[in-house]
């Protein structure tokens, strides 16, 4: 994309929400951006060999990164003043929501909270995207640089770093700071992106950018939001969605030639992984921050039928696919069940 024909993506916004076509993250639907990783983008029929196929899906990757790629720093107005009252999260996806708790607070303390909420999963977005840094890093070190699928998993890496980066900012121009991951997650991550199975790796990090990009594209749709957010979310959305379709045509080659103990031990490894990720969406830090007593706080959000609701709505698409290709079930259902995910 040139600087000539860059448009600020929050002022699409502004301008009551009109969908400029001169602007690029506002110019094409959402549906529209998720076909473009899932149609045939070259006139050449799909091979009908795993490895064929991937070389395909990458060279049609490359192809849609060029056509669709951003620059946060360019394309979102950081300058731009918040709007009084919109959320930063949905409402009705925040982990209060619906609670005694919640329904005693003002409308100030309740945006509040969602900023924090926010803010505190921006830190769990970044460690997704370093976990993405470690896995292709990996997954390159021993192969061809000319090779389609090594291509664009490079240019993951430049999708990735630039997503890191607009996460910082967005934490800073909704006035709030950033979080520290929990202790669980930074040092389960440690052990998994040195340790675990390359193709694994692909399973872990589909898990929470599936679930990223269902609430991201429910933020990106929803006017009642702060226009930054939904900038963000509409970026994200857009190139994540390559990422999402190449680790699923990874995953799609790989659990096949997995025998009975290697898929039980993954299938173990993810549900752990998610209920450990669920868990630790109720950090009480967000809430000292947003003026509540964080004990209360978390017990309320973490009894809140709500979020079990929201789990499982955020999870659909990826428990759906997870299924098809064998990696939920025998004893981990349990445990995706137990985190509220199924």
């Amino acid at each position: 994309m040139t600087a000539g024909c860059r448009r600020h993506v929050v002022e699409a916004v502004y301008q009551d929400d009109t969908l400029r076509p001169s602007s690029p993250a506002f110019a094409t639907p959402l549906k529209e951006h998720a076909l473009v990783t899932a149609t045939t983008l070259e006139p050449t029929s799909r091979p009908t060999d795993p490895i064929g196929r991937q070389a395909h899906k990458a060279r049609q990757l490359l192809t849609a990164s060029t056509k669709h790629s951003y620059d946060p720093e360019l394309d979102i107005d950081w300058t731009a003043p918040l709007t009084p009252g919109k959320w930063f999260l949905p409402e009705h996806r925040c982990t209060l929501f619906g609670t005694d708790l919640w329904n005693r607070l003002t409308m100030e303390q309740k945006l509040a909270v969602s900023r924090e909420e926010m803010a505190s999963s921006m830190a769990l977005g970044v460690w997704t995207e370093h976990m993405l840094l470690q896995l292709v890093a990996r997954y390159v070190y021993d192969r061809d640089i000319a090779t389609p699928a090594v291509q664009f998993a490079l240019t993951e890496v430049a999708d990735e770093v630039r997503h890191m980066i607009m996460f910082a900012n967005v934490v800073e121009s909704i006035g709030a700071t950033t979080y520290a991951v929990p202790w669980k997650v930074r040092e389960s991550g440690r052990l998994l992106k040195t340790a675990f199975p390359v193709q694994g790796l692909w399973a872990l990090i589909l898990l929470t950018e599936e679930i990223f990009d269902r609430i991201q594209r429910e933020i990106a749709a929803d006017e009642s939001a702060q226009p930054v957010i939904r900038a963000m979310s509409r970026i994200h959305v857009v190139e994540e969605a390559r990422h999402i379709s190449f680790a699923r045509a990874e995953l799609d080659t790989f659990v096949p030639s997995l025998n009975k103990a290697e898929l039980a031990g993954l299938r173990t490894v993810l549900a752990l992984t998610m209920y450990t990720f669920g868990q630790e969406l109720f950090n009480p830090e967000m809430y000292r921050r947003a003026g509540l007593d964080p004990r209360a706080a978390r017990k309320a959000a973490m009894s809140n039928p709500a979020n079990k609701a929201t789990f499982a709505w955020a999870a659909k698409r990826v428990v759906t696919h997870y299924r098809e290709i064998g990696l939920i079930g025998g004893s981990s259902e349990k445990i995706w069940r137990a985190g509220g995910f199924l």
